[in-house]
């Protein structure tokens, strides 16, 4: 979680559970024009969570910084769907002139009339945030439970301890660094009490930026590993020992074979020929 927009790379599915449901949440990238191969995929994996693959769109909208022109395209990728549409308004907290509200959810009902419910919704407060979850649940068709009791998200612990390591990341540096690293994990070991242990490697695209993730003397990147180690550790329960190394490999955003390699993009096993 950061303050940072377009961190998201792929869709995630988060499994909620109750007595009498299962929901399986895909968490998309956001939407954006792509200006790189890297960008292609992520909105593709837009393209796949709107046009295949859901029963219920939960479009959400920040209140406080709405930026409604910049949407239109993907208000029409939504409007082909077939599945309801929901909004969600985010942040209502930070809108001061209540008056807003109203005006905004008005714009939004203009840009896309196939919205049926609108919530508002205050996640620091939980404000709103039952009556979303009723509503969703209640949207669901009827179906066996596509996971086992207990599951709670489609990816492996060390998808997330990657995923901690690229939050510090975002939280520690500032304009492009954060979107030109990609984390790799060469090495996961687990189940060895003091001896679990994690190596991962940062890509970066250019010289220049090695230099910067490192810090003067290793200082930076001593911080970001301490920082990244305790967020995984927490996350799954038990100590690791965090290993980190920096790599440049140049234009990796707008290779496909290290796109491939990432995950961002299915290989292609067919065969090539004779």
């Amino acid at each position: 979680m950061t303050d940072k927009p377009q961190t998201t790379r792929q869709n995630i599915l988060a499994i909620a559970e109750g007595a009498t449901y299962q929901i399986i949440f895909v968490d998309t990238p956001g939407f954006l024009r792509p200006r790189y191969k890297l960008q292609q995929t992520m909105a593709a994996c837009v393209d796949r969570a709107v046009g295949e693959d859901a029963d219920l769109i939960l479009l959400l909208v920040d209140a406080s910084a709405p930026d409604l022109p910049a949407h239109a395209d993907l208000f029409k990728k939504i409007s082909a769907a077939f599945c309801p549409v929901y909004l969600v308004l985010t942040k209502t907290d930070l809108v001061k002139d209540k008056t807003a509200l109203p005006a905004l959810e008005a714009q939004l009902k203009e840009a896309l009339p196939r919205i049926e419910k609108v919530f508002k919704v205050c996640a620091p407060r939980a404000s709103g945030v039952e009556e979303l979850k009723a509503a969703t649940a209640a949207a669901m068709p009827v179906s066996p439970a596509y996971f086992p009791p207990g599951q709670w998200t489609d990816r492996w612990e060390r998808f997330y301890a990657a995923e901690f390591i690229r939050e510090q990341i975002f939280k520690l540096y500032h304009k492009e660094i954060p979107y030109s690293t990609q984390v790799e994990i060469e090495k996961f070991t687990e189940n060895l009490g003091d001896k679990n242990y994690i190596r991962a490697i940062i890509h970066v695209e250019r010289d220049s930026q090695k230099p910067i993730l490192i810090g003067k003397g290793g200082s930076a990147i001593a911080t970001l590993r301490e920082r990244a180690q305790k967020r995984i550790a927490e996350f799954l329960g038990r100590p690791y020992r965090l290993e980190l190394q920096v790599v440049v490999t140049p234009d990796w955003r707008n290779n496909t074979e290290m796109l491939e390699k990432f995950g961002y993009i299915e290989r292609d096993e067919s065969p090539r020929g004779l």
